[in-house]
């Protein structure tokens, strides 16, 4: 059988586990839930997108510093998704369970001297962001560990993303083509108007009935694979200046003052 070239936490003895450099190994934590999107995409978007990101990022954390020791963690096939829970397929989490879930699992790893971990989600509802930096800042403060959450940051700090629009399609045609449903070429722009007061309501109530915004037909491979490999490269750098003391996570200054017990139910 041929030899696995990732190094995949759930595959190591736990002598191995200990064997792993503190100081250089980096644990890459995939997660997203299940979530409906729009009727060109299927529900599985986010995790699809999640993984490829995470593969890539080993391989170029490996060729670019090969003193890094990139470990792979099993994919969290779960989270909150309450934007799209009135939508078929979309399998959402209450928010603090979640965020509590989260947090024990980092708690965990720092407990067995892991210094480094980076979240990697392609999932960005706010409730759930906020969730998991809620997450990631007790950590920090309580267990010294340092952790990243790279993929919100690149598209809070690049004008942020529609749901199941130009973006999502793009890198989905770029990565997975054949899961993407031909009608993305027939349908139209949806553009919903959203406040802070309108939190509570799902995309549906919001006016985006088909569980998509912004505007699929205009997607293309070639942005898919330009977005893609900005959104690597960006994650990849974020682990370097994680491991040299220099990243910072980043959220919007609205999302810091989201309280999550006004998540959708």
């Amino acid at each position: 059988m041929k030899k696995r070239t990732i190094i995949r936490f759930e595959e190591l003895s736990f002598t191995k586990i200990g064997e792993l450099d503190r100081n250089k190994s980096v644990i890459i934590i995939p997660v997203s839930p299940l979530e409906a999107h729009g009727p060109h995409l299927p529900i599985g978007t986010d995790m699809l997108i999640t993984e490829e990101i995470c593969r890539e990022m080993y391989r170029r954390i490996k060729r670019k510093r090969r003193s890094i020791i990139p470990v792979m963690y099993p994919f969290q096939a779960f989270g909150y998704c309450g934007a799209n829970k009135d939508v078929m397929g979309s399998v959402s989490v209450d928010v603090k369970a979640f965020g509590k879930i989260m947090h024990d699992t980092l708690r965990s790893l720092a407990a067995q001297g892991f210094r480094y971990s980076t979240i990697i989600t392609f999932h960005l509802d706010p409730f759930y962001i906020k969730a998991i930096h809620r997450a990631i800042g007790k950590v920090e403060r309580v267990y010294g560990m340092k952790v990243a959450e790279p993929v919100s940051k690149f598209f809070y700090l690049n004008g942020g993303i529609s749901h199941a629009g130009k973006e999502e399609t793009s890198i989905m045609l770029y990565l997975y083509p054949y899961l993407v449903d031909k009608i993305y070429k027939s349908l139209e722009r949806v553009e919903i108007e959203f406040s802070i007061l309108d939190f509570r309501k799902t995309l549906r109530e919001l006016g985006a009935k088909d569980a998509y915004t912004g505007n699929p037909s205009e997607a293309s491979i070639e942005h898919g694979r330009k977005l893609f490999n900005d959104l690597v490269n960006f994650c990849v750098e974020s682990v370097f200046e994680l491991m040299e003391g220099k990243y910072r996570n980043f959220m919007p200054r609205p999302l810091g003052y989201l309280p999550l017990f006004l998540q959708r139910k």
